[in-house]
């Protein structure tokens, strides 16, 4: 057995290291054909087809309108995946695609993994990055109106847990009843919904397109929750919030699109609105302030570079100076056991 510093062995600890390192590059490349299966299986329904009984590869392919042998291909790559597991009558559901990829679940999130102006931004990175203009960023309210609805289910469900521990830490329904919450970009009001829920004489101001909101009434109803909302519809950018009405105001995943001056411009007319003590409370993607992880903060940074023209994410440094400069005193960061912290701001 070789010593640890002898010079054979720290040969074949450098090759080992090389060899990792060659085929961790080979992984990351291949890293889009994860996405690209999802994608193909939604489309093709795979998941439904397996909820409804069919277990077999020619079977699935016969109620896809595809072929037995990419088909097969397909599912198999789907078990490696762990969205479907193998029996010895054929192919199952397992527990996350029978509840967030069966097209008839109430928690179906497919919609918002097949939009393809999302392959066609991240295609024309290169580009991108050469120019600093995305491909095709949302530009305009028609624009927004028909892309976001989209997105909204997917995203209801996925933050529905962080949105009611988010309202958990606000003290809502415990330690603070009556709350007048301001849902800035509500979209489907998924963050506000979890505070109207725990404080049941809380009451909440939604503010999104016209379009958007349409969507956001849908998701009231089924709460039941929708009596106690009032609607600011318009451009986040334009609308009035007026001056000390609000007890707190979320930001949910708002400030990664809106990039730095529409956030700053944000804050200080939030800061008019809120009442005395009130808080703002911004839920989004937050790396560290050197900028060298958690991986998904930066990753979605790149996201924001090729889908919009001046999102990106920002650090605690920044959001606590930016804070600073809207009139508010203090800041702090809550655990609550997600991706990032929320973020909230003291008036």
């Amino acid at each position: 057995m070789l010593e640890l510093n002898h010079p054979k062995a720290k040969q074949q600890e450098r090759r080992s290291h090389e060899g990792w390192n060659i085929a961790e590059l080979l992984k990351m490349h291949l890293g889009f054909a994860p996405s690209f299966i999802l994608t193909t299986a939604l489309e093709l329904s795979v998941f439904s087809h397996v909820a409804a009984g069919r277990r077999t590869a020619e079977e699935i392919a016969d109620a896809a309108g595809a072929r037995p042998r990419p088909m097969r291909m397909l599912l198999d790559a789907l078990v490696g995946m762990q969205l479907l597991a193998r029996n010895p009558q054929g192919y199952e559901l397992t527990p996350i695609a029978a509840q967030c990829l069966v097209r008839e679940s109430p928690d179906y999130v497919g919609d918002m993994f097949v939009l393809a102006r999302l392959w066609d931004s991240w295609s024309h990175l290169t580009e991108t990055v050469r120019t600093g203009k995305p491909f095709r960023p949302v530009e305009n309210q028609e624009e927004a109106e028909e892309f976001f609805p989209q997105l909204i289910r997917g995203l209801h469900v996925m933050n529905r847990e962080p949105a009611r521990r988010t309202a958990e830490a606000l003290g809502a329904g415990n330690d603070r009843h009556g709350l007048r919450v301001l849902d800035v970009g509500c979209g489907s009001g998924v963050w506000s919904i979890a505070v109207a829920e725990a404080d049941r004489q809380a009451h909440v101001t939604a503010q999104d397109f016209p379009g958007v909101l349409d969507t956001t009434r849908q998701f009231l109803k089924r709460h039941g929750v929708e009596d106690r909302y009032n609607f600011l519809p318009g451009n986040l950018k334009e609308v009035d919030f007026g001056v000390d009405r609000f007890d707190v105001a979320l930001l949910g995943n708002i400030v990664h699109s809106e990039g730095e001056l529409s956030s700053r411009d944000l804050f200080r007319r939030i800061h008019r609105a809120l009442r005395s003590s009130g808080r703002m409370v911004v839920i989004d993607m937050i790396p560290n302030d050197e900028r060298t992880g958690p991986p998904f903060a930066l990753l979605f940074a790149v996201n924001m570079l090729v889908n919009t023209e001046f999102g990106d994410t920002y650090t605690m440094a920044e959001y606590t100076r930016w804070a600073r400069e809207a009139g508010f005193r203090d800041m702090e960061a809550v655990d609550i056991n997600w991706h990032s912290p929320l973020v909230i701001a003291h008036k």
